[in-house]
């Protein structure tokens, strides 16, 4: 069984730099413009690094 490779990559994690691929989920500050993974999302408790905004999931 072949496993087909992850090569539609849309960018990294701002905080820790994980790839993020184009069907997972992403969550981004529009006010900031910080683009996180779902990890470190739940970690800022789905606020923007300023504190206030929520993030948006993409």
């Amino acid at each position: 069984m072949v496993y087909p490779p992850k090569t539609l990559v849309v960018g990294r994690c701002s905080r820790c730099g994980r790839r993020l691929y184009l069907y997972e989920d992403r969550y981004v500050c529009k006010k900031s413009g910080y683009v996180l993974c779902d990890v470190c999302a739940r970690k800022m408790q789905y606020k923007c690094p300023d504190g206030y905004t929520p993030l948006e999931l993409v």
